[in-house]
């Protein structure tokens, strides 16, 4: 398969460049393309930088130069919902919203959806299925251009529009990236460790960076000899 590995922060793959063979280093659009190989696989490694709009530049970038692309997985880490997960758990995401969507206004529309397109965006099933089979924690993430510091700030919106999801992290990339990719026709996945718990100290995810991203590497490495 050929597959691009996405990390919002280089945090979150150098220890991916530890272990996939890199051949080949292309920049385009500003954006650093690895090009190698790992357990039999075609891998195209990059960072996006942080936020939605970075997400769907690099997504672009990447399927301009890159295509065709069998699987897209981003990689990193992401806070966690107090009592649904807790610190250093693997996580990955049935399903993607955003929390600062609303167009509610219009009566077709959902809270968290973007007008023409579906309500909520779905991850690739089978290797989502691979991912739990591995012990990964199934549910939905809600991505915005927030960190939360403060629970009750968001707390209340899982309450009132999403309650039925089983909301399990919070991000600032993963529904762009889905959403990109579903605009763009190409299966998309995400593997996270949580970091922090919302609603704590900025101290607890810098404390937690280093050692959860490297978590998140060497589960996407096992993941991808069973692809």
């Amino acid at each position: 398969m050929r597959i691009a590995v996405v990390g919002a922060m280089m945090e979150e793959v150098e220890y991916l460049l530890q272990d996939i063979s890199c051949s080949k280093e292309v920049v385009k659009n500003g954006y650093t393309f690895w090009q190698g190989s790992y357990a039999g696989h075609e891998i195209i490694l990059t960072v996006s930088g942080i936020g939605k709009v970075a997400a769907a530049v690099l997504s672009t970038t990447l399927i301009n130069n890159f295509s065709p692309l069998d699987l897209v997985i981003n990689i990193g880490i992401s806070g966690g919902v107090a009592g649904k997960i807790t610190i250093g758990d693997v996580v990955t995401f049935n399903k993607y919203a955003y929390y600062d969507a609303d167009v509610t206004c219009f009566p077709s529309y959902v809270y968290g959806q973007i007008p023409g397109c579906p309500e909520k965006f779905l991850g690739d099933e089978k290797f989502l299925a691979l991912c739990m089979i591995n012990n990964a924690k199934a549910g939905m993430v809600l991505t915005g251009d927030m960190f939360f510091t403060k629970k009750e700030l968001i707390s209340d919106k899982i309450n009132k529009y999403f309650k039925d999801d089983n909301v399990i992290s919070l991000d600032m990339e993963s529904t762009a990236f889905a959403q990109s990719f579903w605009y763009l026709k190409v299966p998309f996945a995400s593997i996270r460790v949580i970091s922090d718990i919302i609603g704590s100290e900025v101290s607890q995810y810098e404390e937690n960076v280093e050692r959860c991203s490297k978590i998140g590497n060497v589960f996407l490495l096992e993941i991808l000899k069973k692809i």
